[in-house]
């Protein structure tokens, strides 16, 4: 069976790979995948809260929140496990393929769970990352943020239009620190002169996003 376009990985233990693809209908003493999906779940979540957190250094908790959730949610998983033929390879019992020829979306929910989570333990994180962006890079690509209650500086320039006349917040970068390869930047933002907060991030844009934060806490 070609797996590998499906999961990017070549598996070095295949018997990880077969009981990720066994339904619990299968009833086998080897065991089924709802192991493999408790695992894969988790992953599956650090992945891509792990890829959100570095597309949008300016995205509050819930904004994250709200993306991760329309991602790993049991449509989007099994319509990512539909679109590469997943059901074609996924073992049932005979009686529930009596009953239900075609694999439901739940079992091809908890199947690519449990794929990631097998593909997780026999080539650790790196592997199981390759195969999550290979599933779902495209859906993370086209993820835009919305302007307003989850950009902390577009709070505060309305806060400071409304407050202060009109006026715009300004923000100065102070000197970054650490090795080039993992700098932290810092930011400070005021209004009339007077600093409001200062913030530090691994960009520019997320260290002006933590201060403008920072001053509108200390506006509260």
């Amino acid at each position: 069976m070609p797996y590998e376009p499906i999961t990017q990985h070549n598996f070095q233990d295949e018997s990880l790979l077969k009981l990720a693809l066994t339904h619990s209908s299968c009833d086998r003493v080897g065991g089924d995948n709802q192991r493999l999906e408790f695992l894969g779940d988790a992953v599956l979540d650090l992945i891509i809260a792990e890829s959100l957190y570095a597309k949008f250094p300016e995205a509050d908790e819930g904004a994250l929140d709200r993306c991760r959730a329309s991602i790993v949610n049991g449509k989007s998983l099994a319509r990512a496990a539909t679109a590469k033929g997943l059901g074609e390879y996924l073992e049932v019992g005979e009686a529930q393929r009596q009953h239900h020829p075609e694999p439901s979306k739940a079992m091809l929910e908890d199947a690519l769970e449990a794929l990631i989570g097998a593909i997780y333990l026999d080539g650790g994180i790196k592997a199981a990352r390759e195969t999550i962006m290979h599933l779902f890079g495209k859906q993370i690509e086209a993820i835009v943020l919305t302007t307003g209650s989850q950009n902390p500086k577009g709070k505060l320039q309305e806060w400071s239009q409304k407050n202060r006349k009109g006026e715009v917040p300004s923000y100065a970068e102070l000197p970054a620190e650490g090795a080039d390869h993992e700098r932290t930047y810092t930011a400070a933002v005021s209004l009339s002169g007077k600093e409001l907060g200062r913030g530090t991030g691994s960009s520019k844009k997320a260290a002006e996003a933590k201060a403008a934060q920072a001053a509108l806490e200390n506006l509260v």
